[in-house]
C-alpha cells in the first residue's frame, strides 16, 4: 500500500505562529490547521465544545409550530404515536422522544417497522393499525423518517392524526403536508448546521418543548428535566449514522460520551457489559464497532423492538436480559455476514479489476445485512458500493432492494439522484442510502451508477493510499504534552478523522504475535509504549533486529483501571 504524507499540506510558518500563540506543540498545530482551524479562537471552540454554545431550537424551521402542537396534545390528552426506524439512529430517536415525553406523563405508543416484512419508512397499513379507533384526534411524530412520505402523511391525516415530521434525510421537492416539518436541510430553514442525525433533530424538539414550558412557568429552570441526561442516546444515534463530527454534532457527542461513560442508564450499562466495555472511557469508536452493531442486529433480523426496549428499560435485571438477546442476535448477524461478505467482496474485486468506480453487487443476501456488507466493501475498496438482493415484500414482482455506502468526497444521495430513471425509489444522505430497483433495470442501473460516480467532480483518484497526517522525526508525538492534547481532538469521525502518524528508523523490542496480531514495545523519551497491529502477524519478520517505519494511531486505553497509551499499528515495513 502506498503511503502519502500530509505534512506539506499546511503552511509551516502558520503552524509555528499558531503553536507559539497557543503554547502548543508544533505537531498539534499541524493537526489543527489540517482541520481548517487557523486561529486561537477557532481552536479554543473546537477543543472545548460547550453545550452553552448550541444554537437555539427556534432557528429550526417549524419549531414553534411543532412545540405548540405537542403541548396541545399534552393539554388535550391526545394519544401520541412516535414512528421511528429500525436502525440505531431511528431507534435512538424513538427512545429519546419517548423518555422525554414521560417527563410530561405522556406515555407515547412507539412503533418501529419490521425491516424484513415492512421495510423502511411509513406505510399505510401500519398507520391504519396505529390510528385511534374511536375517531378522536391523535398526534403522530415521525423520527428519522417521513420527509419523503407525502402520500402516507396525507393518509395519516385522514385517519385523524395531526403530524409532526422530524427527519434529517435529504428533502424531496415536494414535502409532506404535515402540521410541522423539522429538518435542517429543508429550504428556508435558518438552523446553522445541516448535518444533524435523526436523533439530533428529535433532541432539538425536546429542547424546544423544554424551553417553552420554562418560559411559560410550567417548569422552573431548577425543576425542568436536565436534557444532558439524554445525550448518551444522542451520541449513539449520531455516531452510528456516520454523521459529521463537527459543529453542533461535536458538542452533542462530546457531552454524550461523558454521559455514556457514566453507564447510569440500565440499558446502556447492560449493553456495555455485553460488549466488553464494563470500565473505562467509552469512545465514538466503541459506539461504531461495539455498541451500534449490537443495537442494529435485532433490527436486521426482524426484531427491532428489542433495541428500543433496552434503551428505555429502567430495571437492571431486565436490561441485562434484553442485552443478552441482542448479543445472540449479533452473533447470528455476524454468521450471516461472514457467509455473505466473501461473495460480495469477490464481485467488488472483479468490478475493481474492470476499472469501475462505483460498484453494484447483486446476490441472495439476507436483507438485514446488505448495509453492513456495503459498508465493509466501501471501506475495503475506497469506492461507493450498492448491495442489492431480492425484495421479499414485493408481492411476486421482480424487484431488488438494497443499501449503499459511500466513501469520503462522494455524495451518494446526489449520485443516486442522477440515476432516478433506473430507480423505483431511494432515500438517505451523503454517506448512506437505501433504494429499490426493478430487476430488469439492474444492468442499466449498474452502468449508470458507475458512470455518475466517474463523472462526480469530487471523486478522489488517490485510490488505495494510506494518508499519514504527521511524520515525526524525533518522537515529539509521544511526549506527554502532545498525547494529552491529542485526546481533546475526540470524538473522531466523519470530517474529523483520527490522525495517523509515522515514525521511521525505529528499533522495536519484544516483537511477537498473538493469534494473527503483531505485538511489540517501543521505547521513546525514556518511556515504553505497547504496540499492537491487528491482523499484522506476518509483519513480525520486519520488526526484529532492523530499523522499521511505523504507521500508527495513538490510543488512550484503560484495562483493570490502569491507563496507558497504545500504538495501534496500521503499517510496518523496513526503513529504506
Amino acid at each position: 500500500m502506498e503511503i502519502q504524507f500530509k505534512n506539506n499540506t499546511v503552511d509551516h510558518d502558520q503552524c509555528l505562529h499558531l503553536a507559539r500563540e497557543m503554547n502548543i506543540p508544533y505537531a498539534f498545530a499541524v493537526l489543527l490547521l489540517q482541520r481548517g482551524i487557523t486561529t486561537n479562537k477557532m481552536a479554543t471552540e473546537f477543543l472545548n465544545p460547550r453545550l452553552d454554545d448550541l444554537p437555539s431550537p427556534l432557528l429550526m424551521k417549524d419549531m414553534e409550530k411543532a412545540v405548540s402542537l405537542v403541548l396541545t396534545a399534552f393539554q388535550r390528552k391526545w394519544p401520541v404515536v412516535i414512528h421511528g426506524d429500525y436502525d440505531v439512529d431511528g431507534t435512538s430517536s424513538t427512545a429519546l422522544l419517548a423518555l422525554f415525553l414521560k417527563t410530561l406523563n405522556i406515555n407515547a405508543v412507539c412503533f418501529i417497522p419490521d425491516r424484513l416484512s415492512e421495510g423502511y419508512g411509513i406505510h399505510k397499513e401500519s398507520l391504519s393499525r396505529l390510528a385511534p379507533k374511536d375517531g378522536t384526534t391523535a398526534l403522530l411524530v415521525t423520527v428519522d423518517c417521513g420527509i419523503t412520505a407525502v402520500d402516507e402523511i396525507k393518509f395519516a391525516k385522514k385517519l385523524g392524526f395531526r403530524v409532526i415530521v422530524t427527519d434529517h434525510h435529504e428533502p424531496p421537492d415536494q414535502l409532506p403536508e404535515a402540521a410541522a416539518v423539522l429538518n435542517p436541510k429543508q429550504k428556508d430553514c435558518h438552523f446553522p448546521f445541516t448535518e444533524l442525525a435523526g436523533v439530533g433533530v428529535a433532541f432539538y424538539l425536546t429542547m424546544g418543548i423544554r424551553n417553552r414550558l420554562v418560559s411559560e412557568g410550567f417548569w422552573s429552570r431548577e425543576t425542568a428535566p436536565n436534557l444532558k441526561q439524554f445525550l448518551d442516546i444522542v451520541a449513539l444515534g449520531t455516531v452510528a449514522d456516520v454523521m459529521s463530527m463537527t459543529g453542533v454534532n461535536r458538542i452533542l457527542v462530546r457531552a454524550g460520551l461523558e454521559v455514556l461513560t457514566q453507564r447510569s442508564r440500565p440499558g446502556i450499562w447492560a449493553l456495555a457489559e455485553q460488549a466488553g466495555l464494563s470500565e473505562g472511557k467509552i469512545t465514538a469508536e466503541d459506539i461504531s464497532y461495539r455498541l451500534a452493531p449490537r443495537l442494529n442486529a435485532c433490527g436486521r433480523l426482524g426484531k427491532p423492538d428489542l433495541a428500543l426496549e433496552l434503551l428505555i428499560c429502567s430495571q437492571s435485571d431486565m436490561a441485562m436480559k434484553l442485552a443478552g438477546f441482542l448479543e445472540q442476535a449479533n452473533q447470528q448477524r455476524r454468521q450471516l455476514d461472514n457467509d455473505s461478505r466473501a461473495l460480495a467482496l469477490e464481485q467488488c474485486k472483479q468490478q475493481h479489476l474492470e476499472g469501475r468506480k462505483g460498484f453494484v453487487v447483486y446476490g441472495s443476501y439476507h436483507p438485514g445485512i446488505v448495509g453492513i456488507i456495503a459498508s465493509r466493501a466501501a471501506e475495503k475498496f475506497d469506492r461507493p458500493v450498492i448491495i442489492l438482493t431480492d425484495d421479499a415484500t414485493a408481492d411476486g414482482q421482480e424487484v431488488l432492494k438494497g443499501s449503499g455506502r459511500s466513501t469520503h468526497g462522494i455524495n451518494l444521495y446526489e449520485i443516486l439522484k442522477k440515476c432516478t430513471e433506473t430507480i423505483i425509489q431511494f432515500g438517505g444522505h451523503a454517506m448512506a442510502a437505501g433504494l429499490t430497483v426493478r430487476k430488469s433495470e439492474l444492468a442499466h442501473f449498474a452502468d449508470m451508477f458507475n458512470r455518475m460516480v466517474k463523472e462526480h467532480e469530487q471523486f478522489d483518484q488517490t485510490g488505495q493510499k494510506l494518508i499519514v497526517d504527521y511524520s515525526s522525526r524525533d518522537g515529539d508525538i509521544l511526549e506527554p504534552r502532545f498525547t494529552k492534547l491529542h485526546q481533546r481532538l475526540e470524538p473522531f469521525g466523519k470530517d474529523n478523522p483520527e490522525p495517523i502518524f509515522c515514525m521511521a528508523n525505529q528499533l522495536v523490542e519484544q516483537a511477537g504475535t498473538i493469534k494473527n496480531h503483531l505485538k511489540y514495545s517501543l521505547r521513546c523519551h525514556g518511556r515504553s509504549f505497547h504496540g499492537i497491529g491487528f491482523g499484522l502477524a506476518e509483519t513480525v519478520k520486519y520488526a526484529r533486529n532492523q530499523p522499521v517505519q511505523l504507521v500508527f494511531k495513538i490510543k488512550n486505553t484503560e484495562y483493570r483501571r490502569r491507563k496507558r497509551i497504545e500504538l495501534h499499528t496500521i503499517n510496518i515495513r523496513p526503513t529504506l
